[in-house]
């Protein structure tokens, strides 16, 4: 009987320790200087070391990456900030501009005698 009990009560704590852990979530955010393999390399893998991202795929034909994401842990903001870290312009936040500046130069703007417009 005490067996049963110890089960019951082990049952209903694992039960609630994952019923609190969120869905993950994944958003779309546009990185106009992605364009190619390089840069989709760069941008993987600077956001595997970020707290709290499940899954990154970036789209360099697109210009664009999927995150993944876990609401409790980070969020979006972050997210582009990191992009914007590794050199790239993420939606509406610029480019750390050090970042930038130490990219290859086939990894940067057209303007700066990167890939040209595709």
């Amino acid at each position: 009987m005490k067996y049963f009990h110890f089960l019951l009560l082990l049952l209903c704590t694992s039960t609630a320790v994952f019923s609190q852990q969120k869905k993950p979530v994944t958003s779309k955010i546009m990185t106009p200087g992605l364009s190619c393999d390089d840069c989709k390399i760069r941008v993987e893998d600077y956001l595997k070391f970020e707290d709290g991202i499940g899954k990154v795929v970036a789209y360099p034909r697109g210009h664009y990456v999927m995150v993944t994401y876990f609401t409790d842990r980070t969020n979006i903001e972050n997210i582009k900030t990191a992009i914007a870290n590794a050199g790239y312009d993420a939606d509406d936040v610029k480019a750390n501009e050090d970042s930038y500046k130490q990219l290859p130069t086939k990894c940067k703007k057209p303007e700066d005698g990167g890939h040209p417009k595709q």
